[in-house]
């Protein structure tokens, strides 16, 4: 039986079941229940950057606290029998992390030697904030203790304080310190940041490649992704992305997810990051 809450009228078709089905909905089934409950009860700030009009903390603070949503959301409406449990929860296991000179370092209980770099999202204005410790950095450590790979989590400048220019300077000051060969990870803004460093391996999350097209000219300094050409490169797609344009560079790899562009089930999520840390893993 459907349940509304009174506390948010619901769009037409939108509709969610407390405490789950008897029957097992399909992955985009899911997405729907839980979209549609998240969407009548919290409201979606401005995503705006600064130089658009936009650049309200509230952006940052709604990325921050999605996991938990999701995880309470998800308990709700697709059954409490179910692991609802998000990747930063599931595969944290011995992770210990430090401060380096470039960034948080993530040290997996059982390291192989292999290193990586990681740049969280944020359209190139936002992401350093309450975000990057509550959505984005639990996922590096759960990557980091499932592949074994010690990741340097890079809090880049940002726009508009800084240009494009700055952030490539940054992050690939922080590949280059590494003592071995380096992958780096990014997601959406943060994965066309990948696009445009010099690594051994790449993994783009949910590429958003029109957002640094969409940069003001003397924010974006020049840079450019067309024609970009990556080596050891896996691309992570959204199949309901609602911000970034599909991606597909010459020999890449590619892996879908049921996903908008910052929500999916706990499942889906345990499922990319599995998949993060096994490329990690396996890549040469």
């Amino acid at each position: 039986m459907s349940t509304q809450d009174n506390a948010a009228p619901l769009e037409p078709g939108q509709e969610w079941y407390i405490g789950g089905h008897d029957r097992q909905l399909s992955e985009d089934a899911q997405l729907d229940q839980l979209t549609s409950y998240l969407d009548a009860h919290y409201e979606l700030p401005d995503f705006r950057p600064p130089w658009a009009g936009g650049g309200t903390p509230a952006a940052d603070v709604y990325c921050a606290h999605l996991p938990d949503r999701i995880t309470h959301a998800a308990m709700l409406v697709l059954g409490s029998g179910v692991d609802h449990a998000m990747p930063g929860t599931a595969y944290l296991g011995g992770v210990e992390v430090h401060e380096s000179a470039h960034g948080a370092v993530f040290v997996p209980s059982q390291p192989t030697g292999r290193y990586a770099v990681s740049l969280h999202s944020g359209g190139w204005w936002r992401g350093s904030g309450q975000a990057l410790e509550m959505q984005w950095r639990p996922e590096v450590a759960a990557a980091a203790e499932l592949s074994g790979t010690t990741i340097v989590d890079v809090d880049y400048p940002l726009a508009p304080q800084h240009t494009v220019a700055d952030m490539v300077a940054a992050v690939q000051a922080a590949i280059d310190a590494q003592p071995g060969p380096v992958a780096v990870w990014g997601y959406s803004s943060g994965a066309a940041l990948a696009a445009l460093l010099s690594a051994d391996a790449s993994i783009l999350t949910f590429p958003d490649f029109r957002a640094l097209a969409a940069l003001p000219e003397e924010l974006r300094a020049g840079y450019s992704l067309d024609g970009v050409r990556l080596p050891n490169c896996l691309i992570q797609t959204a199949t309901r992305d609602e911000v970034a344009a599909p991606v597909d560079l010459p020999g890449a790899q590619h892996a879908r997810y049921v996903s908008t562009h910052r929500v999916s089930t706990p499942a889906v999520a345990r499922q990319r990051i599995r998949d993060t840390a096994e490329f990690l893993r396996d890549w040469s």
